[in-house]
């Protein structure tokens, strides 16, 4: 894998150590038009403190898949585990070099074809369950995992199908299916929780965002595109719009209705048995 492209746009706007959502305790006393990027910040070091929180108390080492940019690492790193990331991203690969200065060890590849002598205690996956296949990634936990190690996962599964063709439907695992694999690949699930409605106003900031500044710039740029120049315009938005069509479908995943329609959020705290 290069690199991925939409996760480095996130990094380098949101300027965040973390590539997750936000995690809020109370988003119905949140007001959107008042919150700000730093609200967005903090609520991604609530995500990560929350979810550390299931970390059994017999837990020293950690891999973390999916590592992101390493702020996950890092958190995990000053509370005392030993960590090593893994992710096949090129950009991750760089900034978590640089970030740790090689204190950190890194993986660069994917997780089902991660080859190692060592075991560890527990393997995290943090919106990166969704990313790895779910049947070869119990088993390549269960050959990487001490016994009674765990398998703690952070992500969106989807609950419910129908016959449209929302992104919602796109990219995320079936929550049965990856629940039988599990059970399949000789794992107990230990833990639930659900924190859909913690995470939402991400999304519904997201949303707000777009509405608010940049639909109005695109809208003022193609006007006075049209007025000044109507014909290289007109050959230009031809070309350009069934991208541009495609795009604006994916913003979809920025209605939390629809979220919550067809995906939940789930952490799961598995154990090998």
């Amino acid at each position: 894998m290069a690199i991925d492209h939409v996760l480095k746009l996130y990094s380098e706007t949101i300027r965040s150590s973390y590539l997750h959502y936000g995690f809020w305790d109370e988003p119905s006393a949140m007001r959107i038009e008042s919150m700000t990027l730093q609200d967005i910040k903090d609520a991604q070091s609530r995500y990560i403190e929350h979810l550390a929180s299931y970390i059994p108390d017999d837990v020293n080492s950690i891999l973390d898949v999916g590592c992101g940019i390493g702020g996950n690492a890092e958190f995990l790193l000053n509370d005392g585990y030993e960590i090593e990331t893994l992710s096949p991203d090129d950009f991750q690969q760089t900034v978590i070099g640089e970030k740790f200065d090689d204190r950190v060890p890194f993986h660069h590849c994917k997780f089902e074809q991660f080859q190692t002598n060592k075991v560890f205690d527990l393997i995290l996956e943090s919106e990166s369950a969704c990313y790895i296949k779910i049947d070869e990634g119990f088993s390549k936990a269960r050959d990487v995992l001490r016994e009674g190690g765990y398998l703690l996962a952070s992500d969106y599964f989807v609950h419910f199908r129908d016959t449209s063709k929302s992104p919602h439907l796109r990219s995320s695992h079936d929550l049965n299916r990856y629940l039988r694999s599990a059970e399949d690949n000789g794992f107990e699930l230990v833990k639930e929780y659900d924190q859909t409605e913690n995470t939402m106003l991400t999304l519904d900031y997201g949303k707000y965002f777009i509405d608010r500044f940049i639909d109005p710039t695109v809208d003022y740029v193609v006007y006075s595109a049209k007025k000044n120049y109507p014909k290289i315009a007109s050959v230009i938005g031809k070309l350009i719009k069934p991208k541009l069509d495609s795009k604006k479908d994916q913003l979809d995943l920025l209605d939390s209705d629809l979220f919550r329609k067809y995906r939940r959020y789930m952490i799961f705290l598995f154990k090998k048995i």
